[in-house]
């Protein structure tokens, strides 16, 4: 049996933002972006106001909070707690998010907890129409104590569909419990993130909120938890695609690029 254990510890850049420069980028793609943690807030919402993506596909999930979305093909609603929202966003789209303090909450301060996660975009999608996944806590399937978001676990496939190789699971474990996994075929990058407690990755310790990234290989990932922990496993097939980008916009090639940032543009002009 092929180990693959864990190859170092990222820090996060402002408590928060754990690929933050092109080496990571390069080390990592196709997941180009990943801010994680929590906030505590004695006002209603987290909200952030609108702004433009291009050429990435993005998965948020979040706890704790509900998630007000709106954006410039009016796709607005409300995702309750424990939900989790895919986005391509292909040829261009504003939205804005807004993390509320949950319907019926008492006043007073509360916590909230936010994975998001950017994928680059293969050169036949990045200038795709923009599609959307909406997906209540119900929604999202489970084998035991593990959530399947996109990928397959136990024979379950997640709900969210990905145009690249990807798996995306939220795992419970208890203190001590041990859990398994062998890498799907290819998906050599990725890494592990505790929301709550800790975890060890064949006895090597990942800190709560701190990023694990994984040995670049195929074989059996060991994670154990350090206290009563929730972690979640990310892992995808190497993308060999150059990467381009403009602030929230990253494609494959500047023309894409451009002709993106040509239909925000325009489409900007009819937002209210």
């Amino acid at each position: 049996m092929i180990k693959r254990g864990l190859l170092k510890l990222q820090q996060p850049r402002n408590g928060i933002q754990f690929i933050h420069n092109r080496e990571i980028i390069e080390e990592l793609k196709p997941i180009v972006f990943f801010d994680a943690g929590k906030f505590t807030r004695d006002d209603d919402a987290l909200t952030i106001g609108m702004h433009p993506h291009s050429g990435i596909g993005i998965i948020t999930y979040f706890h704790g909070t509900d998630l007000l979305h709106r954006d410039s093909g009016n796709n607005n609603g409300i995702i309750k707690d424990g939900g989790a929202q895919w986005i391509r966003a292909g040829g261009g789209v504003w939205h804005e998010e807004s993390y509320q303090r949950k319907e019926g909450q008492a006043e007073g301060s509360w916590t909230g907890s936010i994975h998001q996660l950017w994928i680059q975009l293969p050169p036949e999608f990045e200038e795709s129409p923009v599609e959307y996944a909406n997906l209540s806590k119900e929604q999202l399937p489970s084998s035991g104590k593990v959530k399947i978001l996109a990928g397959v676990y136990n024979g379950i496939r997640g709900k969210i569909e990905t145009p690249v190789n990807l798996t995306y699971l939220d795992i419970n474990l208890d203190d001590g419990e041990v859990w398994e996994f062998d890498t799907p075929t290819a998906q050599t990058t990725g890494y592990v993130f505790a929301r709550d407690g800790a975890v060890a990755v064949y006895g090597d310790l990942v800190p709560n909120s701190i990023m694990g990234i994984l040995q670049h290989n195929e074989g059996r990932i060991q994670i154990s938890g350090r206290g009563q922990a929730n972690v979640v496993l990310i892992l995808a097939e190497p993308s060999n695609h150059d990467l381009v980008s403009s602030g929230s916009q990253i494609h494959t090639m500047q023309e894409a690029l451009d002709r993106s940032t040509a239909r925000i543009r325009e489409l900007g002009k009819n937002l209210t």
